[in-house]
């Protein structure tokens, strides 16, 4: 039997499972498994001997500090699409990669030695697949190695919001109240009352998204209440006091988001949740989120939550931040306000920033 008749067997004894998979879940992830079912057939097809030959690469420019790693204290890597094979050739005896043959989708590792010249150098790393080349050039400077040296786990940042556990701060419907808990009861106070809690607010290093948020934060029973209508905010936080000057780290911030959940308290029912939607973002300062490359979050949903008492946790993986790196934490419906629905309300609690590990 010959590999092209193989893989069509094996291609339509999966259409089979896919499509069973499909009756089994009575449509309701039918979309995703006929775009799983897609690829796959193309991508036996392009592996099949009478393909014509692809070969992609994910990025053609990499930058190493002197330890051969990357400025996150990653190692340098590249993903290749090669459907037919690859081969690997460097210039120079310094590149070592992990899998200098392959075939599919493939993540090659780059082993770089340490640089002890003195120089800047400059190496290529030749990815070849029947006739297709791509060229991938390697600098590696004399940057050395910041990492702050902490273990891992080290806090950065545990923020309980706890300084709102203070009776002065209310309005006229008394102190703040707990409205994630019992929406029915809800007081919040707005912080632009209270200057000094603004102050003390900036001396945590903490911001605001937009210039006139202010407007818009209010105080729960140990929590943030972010956003009204027609306004949508953000809190930023500095990293100025809680990296050393001249290091940088990995680490892992988490924190409690909540939408705010509308009731009709005359009748004591719930209306529903308010559609928003957080990201976390880069606003300045070297770093990445998520992955080596983005500034801006995946879209983290509250759709889940849609009744009183509940909150949602994330974690966001930040490479390379420093003390100048400023994040923010924020609504991604800034600037919305006749979409439907104008009202964006959140909540934010237990924010923490700790050590994680470099591979």
């Amino acid at each position: 039997m010959n590999n092209t008749l193989l893989l069509n067997l094996q291609k339509n004894n999966l259409i089979k499972i896919l499509i069973v998979n499909i009756m089994k879940h009575k449509f309701k992830k039918s979309f995703f498994l006929i775009f799983v079912l897609t690829s796959f057939s193309s991508c036996i097809e392009n592996m099949s001997e009478d393909a014509s030959p692809r070969l992609k690469v994910d990025k053609t420019d990499i930058s190493v500090i002197q330890t051969g790693k990357l400025s996150t204290g990653v190692q340098p890597s590249v993903n290749v699409i090669a459907n037919l094979g690859y081969t690997t050739n460097t210039d120079v005896d310094w590149i070592i990669v992990d899998k200098p043959i392959g075939k599919g989708i493939t993540d090659i590792i780059l082993n770089v030695k340490e640089n002890k010249t003195g120089n800047i150098r400059v190496g290529y790393l030749t990815i070849s697949s029947f006739g297709l080349v791509e060229k991938i050039k390697v600098t590696q400077t004399l940057e050395p190695d910041t990492d702050d040296g902490l273990e891992v786990g080290a806090v950065y940042l545990d923020e309980d919001f706890s300084i709102f556990d203070n009776d002065k701060y209310a309005n006229k419907n008394g102190i703040a109240t707990d409205p994630v808990a019992n929406p029915f009861d809800e007081n919040t106070i707005a912080m632009r009352d209270f200057p000094d809690l603004k102050d003390e607010f900036e001396k945590r290093g903490y911001g605001f998204y937009n210039s006139d948020d202010i407007q818009s934060i209010y105080i729960a029973r140990n929590y943030l209440k972010l956003g009204k209508t027609k306004k949508q905010c953000g809190l930023s936080i500095s990293l100025r006091e809680k990296i050393e000057a001249g290091k940088s780290t990995n680490a892992l911030l988490m924190f409690n988001v909540a939408p705010l959940i509308k009731v009709n308290k005359n009748e004591g029912t719930i209306i529903g949740a308010d559609p928003t939607v957080i990201v976390v973002e880069k606003l300045e300062g070297p770093g990445y989120i998520g992955d080596n490359s983005s500034t801006i979050s995946e879209e983290l949903s509250l759709s889940h939550i849609q009744s009183y008492g509940q909150w949602a946790s994330f974690t966001i993986p930040l490479y390379g931040i420093t003390s100048k790196t400023r994040i923010a934490i924020r609504s991604l419906q800034q600037g919305m306000t006749d979409s439907g629905s104008n009202q964006f309300r959140w909540f934010l609690d237990d924010i923490r920033m700790i050590k994680t590990i470099r591979e």
